[in-house]
């Protein structure tokens, strides 16, 4: 009887062994398969969180370790910028007037317009005296080729460009423009159901304030989009004899470039000296004559006044009485 208990006991005891083993082989064979095919391990509880951000509306994995792909974002924020672009520059040409009309021809292809237009000098006396002061505006699109149309065709002796961002002014002027509209349609409503004569006056003495208001933001966003959409170049352009010449960077090309400098400007100033005398030649002959005669003049005057001391006037001799003939006769 022992005998058998004993061998029963030893029969289930291998029986359940060999169940337990194939048990905790099937669950490492589908953690294993879980873990291959990246499922999230449902057993254990185990879940994915992804978070939303609401301002760019871009969903990430925190648990994925990469960073969320705002590019969109980036690329909305900068298409949406409000830039006010300004350029300066000051330039040289040999061509005074084919040089402006160019210019006006290009102003007018590129749909710009010229705002401001000023241009002094004359040329009877020098040649490169005449200087031209404008200020164009030119669609931002166009304006880079417009500088460069402009570099090409003269010397540019002085460039300057800013940029100013106006987003911000921009979009909360755009708000308070919303806001007041907004407010302006329920005075409206309001102002259609009153029926007090105060009331009446109270609503429209505010919507009289609200569109002041309205207007005067308004005509500030169209400046802004003006501004924005047609940048801002002003143009000095000085008529010139010689373009100025680039100055070297060693001694020998800045020695180089200043004496060529002084032989142009002894030249230039012996040239502008003859211009001068032709110019002002019939009040040099005038003064002249008028010189001569006083020349003359004057020295007739002094021949005389030196024959006169050479040649006195001879002196008139009285005779005195003598003695005897002062005495009286006795």
């Amino acid at each position: 009887m022992h005998k058998g208990k004993s061998f029963k006991t030893i029969f289930f005891f291998i029986v359940f062994t060999l169940i337990t083993a194939c048990s905790s082989k099937n669950e490492t064979s589908e953690n294993q398969l879980n873990r291959e095919s990246g499922s999230p391990d449902v057993s254990r509880g185990t879940k994915t969180e992804m978070n939303y951000d609401t301002s760019t509306g871009i969903t990430s994995d925190p648990d994925s370790g990469e960073e969320p792909d705002d590019t969109a974002g980036k690329d909305s924020v900068s298409t949406n910028r409000k830039l006010i672009r300004r350029i300066s520059m000051d330039l040289e040409t040999l061509e005074f007037k084919s040089t402006l009309d160019l210019i006006a021809k290009e102003v007018n292809t590129s749909g710009g317009y010229i705002e401001k237009s000023e241009i002094q000098g004359s040329g009877y006396e020098e040649r490169g005296n005449r200087y031209a002061n404008l200020v164009i505006r030119i669609p931002k699109s166009e304006v880079d080729s417009f500088i460069n149309l402009v570099d090409k065709n003269t010397n540019v002796i002085n460039k300057q460009e800013s940029i100013e961002d106006i987003t911000l002014n921009y979009v909360d002027t755009e708000s308070h423009v919303k806001a007041l509209e907004i407010e302006q349609e329920r005075l409206l409503s309001l102002l259609e159901k009153a029926g007090k004569l105060e009331d009446i006056i109270t609503l429209e003495d505010r919507l009289s304030d609200v569109r002041y208001e309205l207007e005067k933001y308004a005509s500030t966003l169209r400046t802004y989009d003006n501004l924005v959409e047609y940048s801002t170049v002003t143009l000095t352009v000085n008529e010139v004899v010689r373009i100025t010449p680039a100055e070297g960077k060693n001694a020998w090309d800045r020695m180089g470039t200043g004496l060529r400098d002084s032989l142009y400007n002894i030249r230039n100033g012996f040239i502008n000296f003859i211009v001068w005398f032709v110019v002002n030649g019939p009040y040099i002959i005038i003064w002249g004559i008028i010189l001569v005669i006083l020349a003359l003049i004057g020295i007739k005057i002094n021949k005389k006044y030196n024959k006169t001391l050479q040649n006195p006037p001879a002196k008139i001799v009285i005779p005195q009485e003598s003695d005897q003939e002062k005495e009286p006769d006795k």
